[in-house]
């Protein structure tokens, strides 16, 4: 245990888009605050201990700065990091585990703008969350960093070590990176660091120092304290901080340091001292709060489903090129004509999108007062601002899809061997916007009131024209139905289904031990007379220190007799229950004649409510003896074994699906609108060392108000919720999750069309082999379109991608690493036509 040589004071700002004002005003302080830094370590270049040196915690408001600025602008800041006094570092926000792999790349991919400019970026510092997804590990060697700054909020949480301490985090490729988990930012503020307190800072100071120097586990004779705090806009102040520490006798000297120089001496003595080697999902204790707005959440994971299915399809048309005759009618898809974009326009337009689903996916979802004063204008107008970062991604990312699809259709310069087709066309537009055939359930609008589901069938890449459907289901009442592979029994006094029998084995899928049915709507509430800390002090005390409190957990219900809606191809069943004190749910369960899976519908509404409270969907499997396989960003793991120490095991965020399996079977279980889950069984409030396993449940943890702050102290609001889940034979893989939850987020596209189709089939685009890989399709410009390829395995693959038509160059064999990337790039040859 070595004693304490030296402090390193790092000046930064925490970067919040909200909390402590409104993200409309802030995202643009920001950016301020990168000239302010420029010109204090102008104003204060004296050398020394004392030197104004500073951590821009965040990539964003430099890249902001130099997109609006220039060259004299990076030339300043390239001297300074040159210097020692300035240090970038590369995540783009503070983000939650909500982003999925697109949403990281394009964090990641926006990197490079830095590095052109001549800034290196080694470290990413990322503050106040507490978990960061396991996927991440790898996505930071790729894009050129190796070390992790995690200053972690112990509010509603545990950190997985004490802290602060250094381990290795071993991604799932087995490349590392060196974490510091650091202690939380806020001290900067709390020990009045940053107000330039000199005599709280002496004593706080202190006392932190000679805590560390009494840990054994400590092998590290560097001390790093924070001078931060949200949003705060900097001044020299902290320096005076420095002058009086080292004014004292008997302290070890202090010197300011930006976290690189801090990281560069940590990382070096951890390499000759015996710090853990980790593996496992930093599962976030914070990401309950994305149930505290479960509306705009669905809303954000809608929004980048169409991101993903417009940048395909557009890159697809964009090799293509744009056909005849001109699609101005056809692109009037409510009211026409609309113009079509440009390249350029296109390009732009997509970085807007993914701009827009990262701020909403930042870190901060209120206002500090959103639980002191929840009625308050500021709450309403700070939530407003946040939720229109998801909004705003919807309806670009939704525009920008139908524009694909349509362009794609009519699409002129196909493949050679593309099966001919009429001029025109009136049905159901079906696009695949992935490497694989896929046959799979779809929702249409046929007109201003109808909708209509149907089993579609598309080929990689590819376009399909169904007719419109035929005749409508029969109807009638019913508590059984049987479609497909499977036999579905509701019992709606017990909210839901009671048996799921898979006909093909005979296997039941609801574990009847269970007082409640599948798809069954659960309220969870503290019962009355609690006295919980959280309830009798402060929300802030729902907290591991203090266990609890002990839910009720009351089951809708539900009298009248179902509905049966029967075709041919499908059978829907539908039932309504009543939550306690909310309105009646309604329930709709889907089998299929052709496809084995079974699609779950949740209609909820939900009137706002400040006392604390949850909503659950149950789907209590009966899975004996499982483990379930969670797909997280760039990664799929075991909940319980594949986790870092003392991260959440009461709930998880999960990007789509789940996998509840056995040595002998198992089940692929997804959610289109919900991340979070509680498997297992109910865990609120036990703040769990480990995983209570009470059998194959995984219950939806659709919305809750169980913060402080931060996140919002009530919702309201109507919205259907929707999930698909599947029984397999044998045991679920990792590669079948990842699978599964790529295919929700990028479900075939499928709208009523009438006008020009060119494409039949394939659209000319190849990956291969298609089952070991993930493929995103993107317009680069200049007439270039990427190729993404995500080895989904742990053995290296060889990959091809070919266009099979005229006028495209690029492609060809690449070696994707296991659980690697890699980008090919195809180009036009000629102008479209």
């Amino acid at each position: 245990m070595p004693a304490i040589s030296q402090i390193l004071l790092i000046g930064h700002t925490h970067h919040d888009v909200g909390y402590t004002n409104s993200p409309r005003l802030l995202d643009d302080q920001h950016r301020r605050v990168v000239a302010e830094v420029l010109r204090l370590c102008e104003a204060y270049p004296q050398p020394g201990p004392a030197q104004f040196r500073w951590t821009f915690e965040v990539a964003r408001p430099v890249l902001r700065h130099l997109a609006e600025t220039g060259e004299a602008e990076a030339a300043r800041l390239r001297q300074l990091v040159h210097e020692g006094r300035v240090a970038v570092t590369g995540g783009y926000l503070n983000m939650t585990q909500l982003p999925s792999d697109a949403e990281f790349g394009a964090a990641y991919d926006a990197l490079q703008a830095l590095r052109a400019a001549g800034l290196p970026v080694r470290t990413e510092q990322h503050g106040d969350v507490n978990g960061i997804p396991w996927g991440a590990v790898d996505a930071m060697r790729r894009a050129g960093m190796s070390r992790l700054v995690m200053a972690l909020n112990p509010d509603h949480g545990r950190a997985p070590y004490e802290q602060p301490t250094g381990f290795w985090w071993e991604g799932p490729s087995g490349d590392r990176v060196f974490v510091w988990l650091s202690t939380h930012y806020g001290i900067g503020e709390e020990w009045g660091i940053v107000d330039g307190d000199v005599v709280a800072a002496q004593r706080h100071i202190a006392a932190f120092v000679e805590r560390l120097a009494a840990r054994p586990d400590y092998p590290y004779d560097v001390a790093v304290v924070h001078a931060a705090n949200d949003n705060r806009w900097p001044t020299p102040l902290f320096l005076d901080v420095v002058r009086h520490w080292n004014s004292v006798p008997g302290n070890p000297p202090m010197r300011t340091a930006t976290i690189d120089e801090a990281l560069d001496l940590l990382e070096s003595q951890a390499s000759r001292a015996d710090v853990p080697v980790v593996r496992g999902e930093w599962s976030d204790w914070w990401s309950h709060g994305h149930g505290s707005t479960a509306r705009e959440v669905a809303v954000y994971r809608e929004a980048r489903s169409f991101a993903r299915a417009a940048q395909t399809s557009l890159g697809l048309s964009m090799l293509r090129g744009d056909g005849e005759p001109a699609l101005a009618h056809v692109l009037g898809y409510r009211r026409g004509p609309t113009r079509l974009r440009d390249e350029d326009e296109l390009v732009a337009d997509l970085a807007r999108v993914d701009e827009d689903l990262l701020l909403f996916g930042e870190h901060t979802w209120g206002s500090w007062e959103t639980y002191s004063k929840p009625h308050s204008t500021f709450s309403h107008s700070h939530w407003n601002a946040k939720a229109g970062f998801a909004y705003q991604a919807y309806d670009l990312a939704r525009d920008l899809a139908v524009e694909g699809m349509f362009r794609l259709a009519a699409s002129g310069a196909g493949p050679a061997d593309a099966a001919p087709v009429p001029a025109a066309g009136d049905g159901i537009l079906v696009v695949n916007p992935t490497e694989r055939d896929r046959t799979e359930p779809v929702e249409v609008e046929l007109d201003t009131t109808r909708r209509c589901r149907l089993v579609a069938r598309a080929p990689a890449f590819g376009v399909a024209m169904l007719p419109p459907p035929a005749a409508a289901s029969t109807a009638r009442h019913g508590r059984e139905i049987a479609k497909g592979p499977y036999r579905v029994v509701v019992d709606p006094a017990r909210g839901g289904v009671v048996s799921l029998v898979d006909q093909r084995d005979g296997r039941e899928l609801v574990d009847t031990a269970v007082p409640h049915g599948l798809g069954a709507v659960v309220i969870e509430r503290i019962p009355a007379g609690c006295e919980h800390p959280m309830v009798v002090r402060s929300p802030k005390d729902f907290h591991p220190d203090h266990p609890g409190p002990d839910f009720e957990r009351l089951v809708a219900r539900g009298e009248d007799e179902p509905t049966i809606a029967e075709s041919a191809e499908l059978a829907t069943i539908t039932w309504r229950v009543t939550p306690p004190d909310l309105p009646a749910a309604t329930v709709a369960l889907t089998l299929y004649r052709d496809v084995d899976v079974v699609d779950l519908d949740v209609h909820l509404v939900k009137p706002a409510r400040l006392e604390p409270e949850s909503i659950f969907v149950a789907f209590p499997f009966a899975v004996p003896d499982p483990e379930f396989l969670l797909e997280t960003t760039g990664a799929v793991y075991a909940a319980e074994t594949e986790q870092l120490p003392d991260t959440s095991k009461d709930w998880y965020s999960v990007q789509h699906a789940v996998g509840v399996t056995n040595r002998d079977h198992g089940i692929l279980w997804g959610s289109f609108d919900a991340p979070l889950v509680q498997v297992g069984g109910f865990h609120t409030g036990r703040w769990a060392r480990t995983l209570a396993v009470a059998g194959g449940q995984v219950n939806s943890w659709l919305m809750n108000n169980l913060h402080f702050t931060n996140f919002q102290a009530s919702q309201d609001g109507t919205r259907r919720y929707r999930y698909r889940f599947a029984a397999r034979p044998g045991p679920v893989t990792r590669e079948q999750v990842r699978v599964y939850g790529r295919n929700l987020l990028e479900p075939l596209q499928a709208r009523r069309y009438a006008g020009p189709v060119a494409v039949a089939g394939g659209s000319g685009l190849r990956v291969e082999p298609a089952d070991r890989l993930l493929a995103e399709v993107r317009p680069a410009g200049g007439q270039a379109v990427r190729v993404r390829l995500r080895n989904i395995g742990a053995e290296p693959v060889t990959a091809t991608v070919d266009w099979a038509g005229p006028g495209v160059t690029g492609g060809g064999p690449v070696t994707v690493a296991g659980h690697g990337v890699a980008d090919v790039t195809l180009r036009r040859a000629d102008p479209p036509s």
